[in-house]
């Protein structure tokens, strides 16, 4: 695979839903609407108008976005042209993360226009999925990367090689 092109053409892509959305432009009662009582006061509205044609744009920006994110991961992780078995848990990670902003996206966009939204533990669901499940599930490339950072990414030879240069340029000796 040739990973520059495949993160290329992720920005491109990225490049392209931000522009078509900025070419929407803005909806009527994006910035507020007249409060009756108090003059400096804008109301907003239920929110269905405004967001039905840029909730899809938001959703295919995010995926590209984290698919932005995990490829350069996996970019990284490449040995000898190969991703091996590490590059599954990368494509397992990204798709919780999608399922997860996915899901945040479509309880957001059920619950526009309702005036009592679902709390789960004291959060409107739509927040509840990102707080709760997709937030801690950037952890997974955490934990990948310490776990396994002294096979990939500073191996016992990179420590080895380093050494040589340090005692070769008359650094401070071993590192």
């Amino acid at each position: 695979m040739r990973w520059p092109i495949l993160l290329l053409g992720l920005l491109i892509a990225m490049a392209a839903v931000a522009t078509i959305v900025v070419g929407l432009g803005e909806p009527p009662g994006a910035r507020g609407l007249d409060n009756p009582q108090f003059a400096t006061l804008l109301d907003g509205d239920p929110g269905a108008a405004r967001h039905e044609r840029i909730l899809p744009l938001g959703w295919l920006l995010g995926v590209l976005i984290m698919a932005f994110a995990a490829a350069l991961l996996a970019w990284g992780y490449r040995r000898r042209g190969r991703l091996g078995r590490v590059g599954w848990v990368v494509l397992a990670v990204f798709i919780v993360q999608v399922v997860f902003f996915s899901a945040a996206l479509i309880a957001y966009a059920s619950s526009l226009g309702d005036p009592s939204p679902n709390l789960w533990w004291a959060l409107p669901e739509a927040t509840a999925w990102l707080v709760y499940l997709f937030w801690p599930s950037q952890f997974g490339f955490l934990i990948l990367y310490v776990v396994t950072f002294d096979r990939w990414f500073w191996t016992p030879d990179d420590e080895a090689r380093f050494a040589a240069i340090l005692r070769r340029e008359g650094g401070a000796g071993e590192p």
